[in-house]
């Protein structure tokens, strides 16, 4: 029997820390990493039960550049765990899962920034999803 193709959504919604104010060079790079290297980067980091991640971003004290502090949440609202990303860690992340093309931005709601990203797969075999 062939493997059914699955689909995982993941709400990420997304902030800058108070008084961090980036130029507009440093706007679109923070959105080119929210569609397409942060999907890509944290797939790997997910729990079976993580429906949402929510994410500050802030100037890292040692590179001046970006950090994504990032809460996995579930379903409940509870926090599953944390991780902190630098832009390093980010770019170039690879993830053939992340369908970029039906993923995206959803809008802006009491400061947060929403965006949809959609994971695909045939495989219902191994590791986390």
């Amino acid at each position: 029997m062939a493997d059914q193709p699955l689909e995982r959504r993941l709400v990420v919604s997304s902030h800058l820390a108070e008084g961090y104010q980036l130029t507009e060079d440093g706007r679109k790079h923070m959105q080119h990493v929210f569609t397409v290297w942060f999907p890509r980067r944290v797939f790997h980091d997910l729990t079976p039960d993580t429906v949402r991640v929510d994410v500050l971003v802030k100037r890292g004290y040692a590179t001046g550049k970006s950090v994504y502090i990032s809460s996995f949440l579930r379903a409940d609202g509870s926090v599953i765990r944390s991780e902190i990303y630098d832009d390093d860690r980010l770019v170039g992340a690879a993830c053939q899962n992340f369908d970029q093309l039906r993923s995206g931005y959803c809008g802006k709601k009491d400061g947060l920034d929403y965006r949809m990203v959609i994971y695909t797969s045939t495989s219902t075999t191994g590791g986390r999803r």
